[in-house]
């Protein structure tokens, strides 16, 4: 079969602006729920399969024993990711498919935050009618390098989160923090500004475990906690990473070809995921031999660093591939205003030249989100944007959609 006709037939081709009046009736946030008491709780982040969870957190203050989640009637120990107690993470298994559970987390002085509902996904035979998926890329940026505030950032999640999504998938460049490619260490993460900030690493080193972890912790706290705290606390998340979460722009020059990432590169890529994300769980229809696929077994969950499997029931299947580590010489770039297309590469975004594709809508660069909603017939997608050159922060929290589409099974 012809490529171009193999995209156009998996993609349905049948793309409209017509979106039926249920579907706006959905867009329709529900009242705030009442404020929740993260107590000495930072960061969750929660990983979710049919059976399983993984949850990455951080706390305020460093534990000095392992804190336990209570779910489904056990206590399950956390595992320190750190090495002064600060990040833990959570791994749970033997869950029912498609069921709410209420977890809540302890240490040896009492409660350590408010429980929280978190449900597991449908099961891979399971036949559900609906869901809604979050997608955004590239939120990552200290606000000290110029980025949008991690406040304004957080706030348009927020907004995305007001729709209800059941799960989101945060596509690569949580952290921009380049060292050594050519134009990005001079303009996503000044080589002067950056040490002052954090302290230089030791390339020489292991990330965890030495002095190069508390550099790591200042160069990536800012951009990640703050962005997500706890909000995502019931939002299953599936983090896929790109170039600059190995701490490097994708650039060839005669200097340097920064990709496939070096040794170190790729610690601090693995060391970030440790501490801030959950890893992808197993899932019995991907294959097991995929390159980087399998980092052996922690806490009993075997799980993959970079090839993952968003699996609800037969409705969706979304594979999730970060090929950085085996690809050189390609990459999208960051959010920064340096960071558009069309001011870094001096060129804006366009649809491949040898690609047939129906465009709806011409690449702008602005900062928004996507609803995609997917039903066993169609799927429904809602584009958010924002405008930081004309509207001001408070907008955000009223964003509705700009454009949507539909894309039907094909017959």
């Amino acid at each position: 079969m012809d490529r171009r006709q193999f995209l156009a037939d998996s993609l349905g081709v049948a793309l409209s602006t017509a979106l039926p009046a249920d579907l706006f009736a959905q867009s329709v946030p529900a009242p705030p729920p009442r404020r929740w008491d993260a107590g000495r709780v930072r960061h969750l982040l929660p990983g979710a399969s049919d059976t399983r969870l993984l949850i990455k957190a951080s706390f305020t203050q460093p534990l000095t024993s392992a804190p336990v989640l209570r779910v489904a009637g056990r206590s399950v120990s956390g595992r320190m990711n750190d090495t002064a107690g600060e990040f833990w993470q959570f791994a749970v298994d033997g869950l029912q498919p498609g069921r709410p559970y209420t977890l809540s987390l302890r240490a040896s002085g009492g409660s350590l935050c408010e429980p929280w509902e978190l449900s597991t996904l449908p099961a891979p035979d399971a036949r559900p009618d609906h869901c809604r998926v979050l997608f955004f890329t590239c939120a990552g940026g200290h606000d000290a390098l110029g980025f949008v505030p991690a406040a304004t950032r957080n706030r348009l999640l927020r907004r995305a989160l007001s729709f209800g999504p059941q799960v989101a998938v945060a596509n690569g460049d949580h952290v921009y923090w380049d060292l050594l490619s050519p134009r990005g260490s001079k303009t996503l993460g000044p080589a002067g500004e950056v040490e002052r900030l954090s302290g230089s690493f030791t390339r020489s080193t292991a990330v965890v475990g030495e002095r190069n972890e508390m550099v790591l912790k200042r160069a990536a706290g800012p951009q990640i906690l703050p962005l997500y705290g706890t909000d995502f606390r019931s939002t299953p998340v599936f983090f896929l990473q790109d170039d600059h979460d190995y701490f490097e722009n994708d650039e060839a020059t005669d200097e340097i070809i920064t990709f496939p990432p070096s040794w170190f590169m790729l610690e601090l890529a693995r060391a970030t995921q440790r501490l801030f994300y959950p890893e992808f769980l197993p899932d019995a229809a991907r294959p097991d031999n995929l390159p980087w696929s399998s980092t052996g077994t922690r806490d009993g969950v075997p799980r993959s660093e970079s090839f993952g499997t968003l699996r609800f029931g037969r409705l969706l299947e979304v594979l999730l591939y970060d090929v950085r580590r085996t690809m050189t010489l390609a990459g999208p770039v960051g959010t920064s205003p340096g960071g558009w297309p069309s001011a870094f590469r001096g060129v804006g975004p366009a649809v491949p030249s040898h690609l047939d594709m129906r465009e709806e809508i011409a690449p702008i660069e602005q900062h928004g989100f996507t609803l995609a909603d997917f039903f066993p017939d169609r799927i429904e997608v809602r584009f958010f944007k924002w405008d930081i050159k004309s509207e001001p922060p408070e907008a955000i929290d009223r964003l509705e959609p700009f454009h949507t589409a539909r894309v039907t099974r094909s017959a």
